[in-house]
């Protein structure tokens, strides 16, 4: 597969470089992004003989700022970047700097589209997930529950730097591939033209597979995905290596939209790699939006089996949310989210969060 992204990747090259070099307009910089701020109250049910202080009100922000910027060339090719700082979650990312997160330039035309950088992948960025007006289960950018199940989007790879290719959208369909040599936050510049090692036990040459398909028919909307990524663990052997496969669903009508996921992982727990484990989460979402109110409900399991591990882990989620569109980039979100924890050290947690998220 490997083999098979790069050839693609430089067969599309070719094509760039075989394009004539004619006058065009510069790259145009656009300053977009994102500010949310919430503040969550939280009941949390501590295990027997916990001394874990929860506090039960909580202020919680997240936001980036992205600097865009796009031109088109006289050849039809479109050359375009993306960079994205954080302007929170500074220096707080496993000990890696979070100054600066995804990161990547493009090219696209009638070919598709190529991208290359730090970037979450086809399988990430393919993904059809459940609807929510609140906070949802696959993109946590606030995990307000003490603990939280898993995830039905894969994202094996994260951001780091990759490959990226995305094939036209023919009749609705499109199909992607990544590629990531290694999935550690590494020095990206400097001496050595990238000559980097990967430790023992680290995952390394993550491929990343995606279709999506979005059409309608009559008066409903349909929106459906396939995914699959996989990575080999250095010195592991086979049978610890990570895999993840995810199928999702969205169906809408008048102002409705029901959604539903269910996603299988083989060594790999909740976003990060645990050899011996076998997760499932099956997720399902119901929608309803009305000139700028909507109203959601989400369910999602969460079932991780461990090798050796008398216990399993297992979590039900639940979310009942509200949001109001104030006006063009302001909205105010609220609801309800509980996690009921199957496993003696992991505390069932209510929380109840009120927020205005910002976009620009």
């Amino acid at each position: 597969m490997k083999k098979v992204l790069l050839g693609t990747t430089a067969l599309v090259a070719a094509g760039l470089l075989a394009q004539p070099a004619l006058a065009s307009d510069p790259i145009k910089l656009q300053v977009k992004g994102y500010y949310q701020n919430l503040v969550t109250f939280s009941d949390v049910d501590e295990p027997a003989g916990s001394t874990a202080n929860y506090k039960d009100a909580q202020f919680r922000h997240e936001g980036e700022v992205h600097f865009k910027g796009e031109t088109k060339l006289d050849n039809g090719l479109t050359v375009g970047f993306d960079a994205q700082l954080e302007i929170v979650n500074v220096g707080l990312s496993g000990g890696q700097p979070r100054d600066m997160d995804e990161t990547y330039m493009y090219f696209s035309g009638g070919f598709g589209k190529l991208q290359l950088g730090s970037e979450n992948g086809a399988a990430y960025l393919l993904h059809v997930g459940i609807p929510s007006v609140g906070l949802g289960f696959d993109d946590r950018n606030f995990g307000v529950a003490a603990s939280n199940g898993g995830h039905g989007r894969p994202n094996i790879s994260g951001d780091t730097a990759k490959g990226t290719y995305f094939t036209p959208n023919m009749g609705g369909f499109q199909a992607g591939v990544s590629y990531s040599p290694n999935i550690d936050h590494q020095a990206l510049s400097g001496n050595g033209f990238g000559v980097m090692t990967v430790g023992t036990g680290s995952v390394e040459d993550v491929v990343g597979l995606g279709l999506k398909y979005s059409g309608k028919f009559g008066g409903a909307s349909v929106a459906v995905s396939g995914s699959y990524e996989t990575g080999e663990v250095v010195g592991g052997g086979s049978n610890v290596d990570p895999e993840i496969w995810s199928v999702g669903l969205n169906v809408g009508f008048g102002g409705f939209t029901v959604g539903a996921v269910y996603a299988d992982s083989e060594n790999y727990d909740s976003g990060s790699l645990n050899p011996g484990a076998d997760g499932d989460v099956m997720a399902l979402g119901l929608a309803y939006k009305t000139g700028p109110w909507g109203v959601s409900a989400g369910y999602q399991k969460t079932d991780y089996e461990i090798a050796g591990v008398a216990t399993s882990r297992t979590a039900d989620e639940y979310e009942l949310a509200a949001s109001y569109q104030l006006g063009a980039g302001v909205q105010l979100r609220g609801g309800l989210i509980h996690a009921d924890m199957d496993l003696n050290t992991l505390p069932d947690t209510t929380t109840l969060f009120v927020g205005t998220f910002l976009s620009f």
